[in-house]
């Protein structure tokens, strides 16, 4: 008596809980729904799904819109007992069941993004082995980035791509171009949520590691080298320069491939830095032109991409490369200027210093005037002085065994230690030293 008393009990406080809770919509027969709420709810909570199936049958004939809990657990309930269950009919009949509990939540309570997600997931653990779903798995996952646009579920990026894996290699109802299409609303996926974890502070691994699988089943399936993107996407790219979806798919391949030393890609990455403006491609462009010997274009891309960025890290790194671009102009005082911007920038960076370093080391040839040897080598000085900044011994090294010797600073009436200025265009105050 005790037990039936307890039981009761526990009943009256769920039942209460259940009333008091908002956003239940009871049918007229309430005390019978009540009653079968608490059912199937207890017996979900005890693990018997089986024993849930007929309470929560009845809710969902006689109060389909009850409460979105009613196809939250009917989900859980379906979904356990097709796990379990070995006969294949009656795993069919629980799985129609559990996709069903999906739509039924979608159309009394909306929420198709979430459940729509959670639906094709389902469906995907459940019937990845099964061919004869392949098309039809596909077509869910088609309508689900469709509605979902850049809030698809991690779980169901690389699920999408094995997928489209099935279609394209067993039932081979897809083109190249119908799996570059995907592949690419995928990637796309993919970029917003890396953009938004970085802009967190997040990490991206696990997310890398799926975009590194998904672009590894793309090379299985379909071919992509110089020629496929020259010769079928080229001509596209020509009629259509402004569709950003061709464009960035291209900029995608053409890396994949290792097209990068091509004129067409050079041509698609420009187009992409002004559809989609950013640090690293302008950065990516201006290096382009420098190793081409396009100055004038470097130092466009390379002003371009220090005006996408307030980073003193990537702003030290267009700064040294402007520097490396001017050394080979032959502007060795324009080179120091920019090298000295990115020490600015980047305090941290010790590069420059080396640089800065090697530019001095490299101008005796330059400076010599061949009328005093201890002028002509404090350039190997000032080569010192930025190489140990730089911490670089090896260089300091370098540079130490070029300077006046003892007998050279006696000889021409100097003493070690006293501050001199470096000639040509270096103009730099030294502290004299000799080499021994």
């Amino acid at each position: 008596m005790k037990k039936v008393l307890t039981t009761l009990s526990l009943l009256v406080t769920i039942s209460f809980t259940i009333v008091a809770q908002p956003g239940w919509n009871w049918p007229e027969d309430r005390a019978t729904a009540e009653e079968k709420n608490v059912l199937y709810v207890d017996a979900v909570k005890m693990g018997d799904y089986k024993g849930a199936v007929a309470p929560l049958q009845w809710l969902l004939t006689n109060a389909p819109d009850l409460n979105s809990s009613i196809y939250k657990n009917g989900s859980k309930i379906y979904d356990n007992l097709a796990k379990v269950e070995k006969d294949a009919s009656q795993k069919s009949v629980y799985l129609d069941s559990l996709m069903w509990m999906y739509d039924m939540r979608m159309q009394y309570f909306n929420d198709s993004i979430n459940v729509m997600n959670r639906k094709i997931f389902k469906a995907y653990k459940f019937y990845i082995r099964d061919q004869s779903k392949s098309e039809w798995l596909l077509e869910m996952f088609d309508e689900t980035y469709s509605i979902s646009g850049s809030k698809v579920m991690d779980q169901n990026l690389l699920a999408y791509m094995n997928i489209i894996k099935m279609n394209k290699l067993a039932k081979k109802n897809l083109t190249d171009e119908q799996v570059l299409e995907r592949y690419t609303n995928i990637t796309e996926v993919i970029d917003g949520k890396i953009n938004a974890l970085e802009a967190k502070g997040g990490s991206t691994d696990r997310i890398m590691k799926q975009k590194n699988a998904i672009d590894k089943i793309l090379t299985e399936i379909v071919v992509i080298d110089c020629s496929f993107v020259h010769d079928t996407m080229g001509p596209k790219f020509q009629a259509s320069p402004d569709d950003i979806k061709l464009v960035k798919r291209m900029f995608s391949f053409m890396l994949t491939g290792k097209c990068t030393d091509s004129k067409l890609f050079l041509d698609i990455a420009k187009q992409l830095q002004v559809l989609e403006p950013n640090y690293g491609l302008a950065k990516l462009i201006g290096t382009k032109c420098l190793a081409a010997g396009n100055y004038g274009c470097a130092q466009k891309y390379y002003n371009e991409a220090l005006s996408y960025t307030e980073d003193g890290t990537q702003k030290a790194d267009i700064y040294i490369q402007m520097g490396k671009m001017e050394v080979k102009r032959n502007n060795k005082s324009s080179a120091r200027q920019n090298y000295r911007k990115a020490i600015s920038a980047d305090p941290a960076n010790k590069d420059p210093y080396v640089a800065i370093g090697d530019l001095y080391y490299h101008s005796y040839e330059q400076c010599k005037r061949m009328e005093n040897k201890v002028e002509d080598r404090l350039v190997f000085i000032a080569a010192y002085e930025m190489y140990k900044r730089a911490g670089n011994t090896k260089k300091m090294h370098s540079a130490k065994t070029q300077f006046p010797s003892k007998v050279e600073i006696f000889t021409d009436d100097y003493e070690k230690g006293q501050i001199m200025t470096v000639g040509c265009w270096i103009k730099e105050k030294v502290a004299l030293q000799s080499r021994d």
